[in-house]
This record gives structure tokens, sequence and C-alpha cells, in this order.
């Protein structure tokens, strides 16, 4: 890990990352999500109102309800982001325990299964959430066309779409996890565990894992990533997370708007205005949400860069072999953890 800190690209992503959620989260405290207000402006001698351009009010200009994009921008982050890590996180346990159980265990079992797995690969991933919280997130609150009243609570409603996002990745994660153990069950060195007699909890403990470690870093930031751009599909088809609110904008429309100002939400919101003279309400969510995944994408070639150096994946592979056979190496104990370590 002290390698990977000294990528300048892993470092660049984590610290924007970092300090955009330490940003959010500190407006959140000290200024309790205050949303300033436009109001009228006397420019270029002529009264003009809301919304404004980045140039009259920035650093990103105004919405059609007369909000700061940027403290909505702010707002939003830690919800975008904490979300999307969080959806992350469920998605790689769960994918984690079942690939690896699964392959360790019954791999017959996921041999036969692999075929009907696979082909969630070629079935759009967003289809299947916007079919399943389409009612719950969108129709269920504009039943009666004016009021955004919902059946259930904020707090079911984010428990079920946390769950669907989490669920509906899961066959293709595991499917991905249990690869990646086939292959290290394959290396010249586990035919040697075997004939020594070691149990599958035994080779999982000692011989898969410290290969699997470094891969799994990878599959959890490119879910983060794919929840990201998942989020933003489902925005675009109206699906806010958590669902929305109705409200009357500055052009006496009726606008769907998330009550979170989650990213993917603003990005549905104001979509329509991306070809029109309001096309800033629209570019700032998409900006922010590109940046964001942009910087996770960061991570995990900084990330890649450094497991790619041959020192770490030939000195353990060097170390197991020369373990397996029982070869006496005390000497080679510390180097072990230091490789660990890297």
């Amino acid at each position: 890990m002290k390698k990977v800190w000294k990528s300048k690209r892993f470092t660049v992503g984590f610290l924007f990352i970092s300090l955009l959620l330490a940003a959010s989260l500190s407006y959140d405290w000290f200024f309790q999500n205050d949303v300033p207000k436009a109001e009228l402006r006397y420019i270029d001698g002529e009264v003009q109102t809301p919304p404004y351009s980045p140039w009259d009010y920035p650093p990103f200009g105004t919405n059609n309800l007369g909000e700061s994009l940027f403290h909505v921008l702010l707002i939003g982050a830690k919800y975008t982001l904490g979300v999307a890590l969080l959806i992350a996180l469920l998605r790689f346990v769960l994918s984690v325990v079942v690939g690896t159980v699964s392959e360790m265990y019954a791999p017959k079992w996921t041999e036969k299964i692999r075929p009907w797995i696979e082909a969630f690969y070629y079935y759009p991933v967003t289809l299947i959430a916007f079919l399943m919280l389409q009612w719950l997130l969108f129709q269920d609150g504009m039943f009666d066309g004016t009021d955004a009243e919902f059946t259930y609570s904020f707090n079911t409603r984010v428990i079920v779409e946390v769950s669907v996002l989490t669920l509906i990745a899961m066959p293709i994660t595991s499917l991905t996890i249990a690869n990646e153990v086939k292959q290290i069950k394959l290396k010249e060195f586990m035919e040697s565990v075997q004939i020594l007699g070691g149990g599958r909890f035994h080779v999982l403990k000692k011989h898969v894992m410290p290969f699997l470690k470094p891969q799994l870093i990878v599959v959890f930031l490119r879910e983060v990533i794919q929840v990201l751009v998942l989020l933003a599909h489902l925005g675009i088809l109206g699906i806010f997370f958590g669902g929305g609110d109705q409200k009357k904008d500055l052009f006496d429309n009726n606008v769907f708007v998330s009550l979170s100002n989650e990213w993917s939400g603003l990005i549905g919101n104001n979509f329509a205005f991306l070809f029109t003279t309001y096309w800033w309400m629209a570019i700032a969510p998409i900006l922010m949400l590109t940046l964001a995944v942009l910087a996770f994408k960061l991570m995990v070639e900084g990330y890649l860069t450094v497991q790619k150096q041959p020192s770490n994946t030939d000195s353990r592979e060097y170390i197991e072999e020369k373990q397996v056979v029982g070869e006496p190496f005390e000497w080679l104990h510390e180097s072990d953890h230091r490789v660990s370590n890297d």
C-alpha cells in the first residue's frame, strides 16, 4: 500500500473524492444544507431574473428554481458518493462470499449455472432497475397528478432501491470473483497443495486469498464506477434516488425534483435544458458526475500500475511454491510479510 499511495493517479483520485465528501459533510454540519436563492439583479442596465448563467452567478449559475447550483451540487455530493460507495460495498461483500464459496466448495454447481449467469452480460442492468423501481420511485409519487405523496416512507424507498441496485449486479460480480478463484486454483503450486492434503478452508485462507486480495480492491473500485453510471442512467429516466417532490419552477411548470439533490436526479431533472439557452443546468451535474467517475478511474489505474510491478506477484508465487513443498527457509518470513503488505 505504500507504493499505491506514491502513485500520483491514485492519490489525485482519492484526494478529489475525499475532499468533495469532506466539503459536503462540513456544509451540512455547519450550515444545515442551506441553499441560497437568487434575487432580481440589475445587469447591463436591465433588470434580470433567474435562472442566471455561470458568468452572472458564478461558479455554476442557478437552476430553474432560482437556487445556486454550486450549493445544490455540494449538498448532493455526500448522497451521490455515499450511496455509490454503500451499494458498491454491499455488492462487493456479498459477491466475494458467494463467488469464493461457490468456486471452492461447489465448483461443479458453479459450472452448471455459469452459462445462465453470463446471459446477464448482454441484458441491460439499467432496464432491469427501471422496471423494478419505476412505480415505487416515480409513479407512486404522482398518482394524483398534483402532489408527490408516496405510499411508502422515504426510508423504505431507500432500502428497496439499495437492495435492488445491489442484487441485480450480484450474479455478474460473483461470477467474476469465481473466475478469479478458478484461475488461482489452476496455478502450478496448487497441485502440490492438493497432494499434501490441504483442506479447502486452508487452501482458501493460505493460498487463494493472498492472490485474490489485490484483485478485490480493483473489483470494488469498478463497482463504484458502475453504480455511479447506473444512477445517472436512472436519473435520465426519471428515477431519482429515494424519490422526488413536485415543485413549480420559474417557468411556471410543475417539475419532479430529487429530494436529496443527488447528482443523478439533478441530471434527470435538468437534462431537458441541455440543448437550450439554459444548458448550464444540465452541464453542471453531468460535469461533477463525470469528474467523480474519472477520479475513481484514476484510482483503479494507479493501483493496477503498482500491481503490475514484477516484484509483487513473482515474489509471492515463488514464496508460495517453496512453502508448499516444505523447504525450510525461515529467512523468507520477513520478505513474505513485506510482499503481503505491498
